[in-house]
């Protein structure tokens, strides 16, 4: 289960290039979109699409744009897609619903309205605002910024599905008037974004109320999951889809109590087979595929999908996913297939009392500290600029000392993980008797964010609570320089 940012933060690790995907789709009546893109400040343009009719809410393509500033972006068309743009951590532009045809658009990052489009229709160019604007106020209430429906409140549960079941079909009254095929796939996109708010407030209400009000919101729940309809064939045009199939698994099985299907282990095997049995056509094969992004994106790496990868292959040979999800299993092999080499060393460290134990393995030597773990996006983000400091600390004898806050079932992933990105140095991993320790000197009110650096100058002494990142090149420089004095 996870949060999906109104900015996409998905897309800031999941870009990939347009033109190698799109090659291989199926050859239909296709999609043009020409554009061009004014105060961009340096920023990438980035878009998200469906495939299909079902939306890909794991991954996004950067759009290659001419010296002009302008772009071509040429997609499968013969049914309803829905196309995403954005500045790259700076705003979303807006969205299209096409199926075919030639379409103009004018990008603007500064202007109050980011996106002027010629030749779609206004009626359609309206359902796309209102889906976008459902999708800002259904992000609202999962981070808690604001209620557009006053729920966050509501402890009456058949209240809050009142509200949003509603508030759906008076939505339903304003997407009428397009035809028919855009009109089932926007209805069901919006209850696909509703059934994720309600799902949020079973999630929010279930751990804090009596045994009997948290039947009372499974039960209301059940009646707000078959209006919705997850596995309807246009559920997956959704922004929203996937989430609502992860957190419907992950509320029956772990928040209702469901056995788990015997045989079947917990995470994405149990995910796989409850994906398989419970949804069929689109809504299995968008579900499914998107399983396999979303290990690539969270850089899961979890070795027990690539076995599944080849069931997806038999279930659906021409599936037009085939392209991403291939690309995400070649990931996931090379990641497992990663060796550690001899200049990844890692001490035993379990004796050890208190971090200056660890430190101590080290006196003489000047100690650049990166506090990290396997799941922090950040963290892995940050090692695509180590290269200075690894040649620095080569050549000045300062140890690059990475210590994992992993837990102790994580083992085998962090050392796999610190050979995957090359992180040459000394890696040890948070111990129990030291735990606290790390989280009361480098974090504030018991809370830790990483990444974090520090640095130890040769006499073991903490120079730099909070030194510069690896990004900060210079000034790191300047840091070690000084610790070593």
């Amino acid at each position: 289960m996870r949060h999906i940012g109104r900015h996409i933060w998905k897309t800031l690790l999941g870009v990939v290039c347009v033109g190698g995907l799109c090659a291989a789709c199926t050859a239909r009546q296709e999609i043009c979109i020409t554009g061009s893109v004014r105060n961009a400040d340096g920023e990438l343009l980035v878009c998200r699409h469906s495939v299909g009719g079902m939306f890909n809410s794991q991954t996004g393509d950067t759009l290659e744009l001419q010296p002009d500033s302008t772009f071509t972006l040429t997609l499968p068309g013969g049914e309803y897609e829905r196309v995403e743009f954005y500045l790259l951590r700076k705003k979303k532009m807006g969205s299209l619903l096409l199926k075919g045809g030639n379409v103009q658009v004018i990008l603007d990052g500064r202007a109050e309205k980011p996106m002027i489009v010629e030749g779609l229709e206004e009626k359609t160019m309206r359902v796309a605002e209102l889906l976008d604007s459902l999708y800002d106020d259904v992000f609202d209430i999962r981070v808690r910024e604001g209620d557009r429906w006053g729920i966050a409140r509501d402890t009456v549960a058949a209240s809050v599905r009142r509200k949003l079941t509603d508030y759906a079909l008076s939505l339903d009254k304003e997407v009428a008037g397009v035809d028919k095929e855009l009109l089932d796939k926007a209805r069901q996109d919006i209850r696909m974004q509703l059934l994720l708010a309600f799902q949020n407030q079973v999630l929010a209400t279930a751990r804090r109320v009596s045994e009997a009000t948290k039947q009372e919101w499974l039960a209301e729940l059940d009646s707000m999951t078959a209006f919705c309809s997850i596995n309807h064939p246009c559920s997956p045009f959704s922004l929203s889809f996937y989430d609502a199939v992860s957190y419907d698994a992950g509320i029956r099985y772990y928040t209702k109590g469901e056995p788990l299907p015997e045989g079947v282990e917990e995470g994405v095997a149990l995910m796989f087979y409850d994906i398989t049995h419970r949804l069929t056509g689109k809504a299995q094969e968008a579900a499914l595929a998107q399983l396999f992004l979303e290990d690539e994106f969270q850089e899961q790496y979890d070795p027990k999908l690539l076995p599944l990868a080849d069931e997806f292959r038999l279930l659906y040979p021409e599936s037009p996913w085939m392209p991403w999800v291939n690309r995400a299993v070649g990931k996931n092999r090379a990641f497992n297939e990663t060796t550690v080499s001899d200049d990844l060393r890692f001490p035993d460290v379990s004796s050890a009392k208190t971090l200056e134990d660890v430190t101590d393995l080290y006196k003489g030597k000047v100690i650049f500290m990166d506090i990290w773990a396997t799941w922090c996006g950040p963290c892995r983000e940050a090692f695509a600029h180590i290269s200075p400091l690894q040649e620095y600390a080569a050549a000045n004898d300062v140890v690059l000392l990475y210590l994992s806050i992993d837990r102790p079932s994580d083992d085998a992933k962090w050392r796999k993980m610190a050979a995957y990105y090359g992180l040459k140095g000394e890696h040890v991993r948070d111990q129990e008797a030291f735990h606290q320790e790390i989280f009361d000197t480098f974090g504030h009110k018991g809370m830790l964010s990483i990444p974090h650096y520090a640095i130890f100058d040769k006499q073991g002494k903490l120079r730099y609570r909070a030194a510069a990142s690896p990004e900060q090149w210079d000034k790191l420089k300047a840091q070690l320089q000084e610790a070593a004095r």
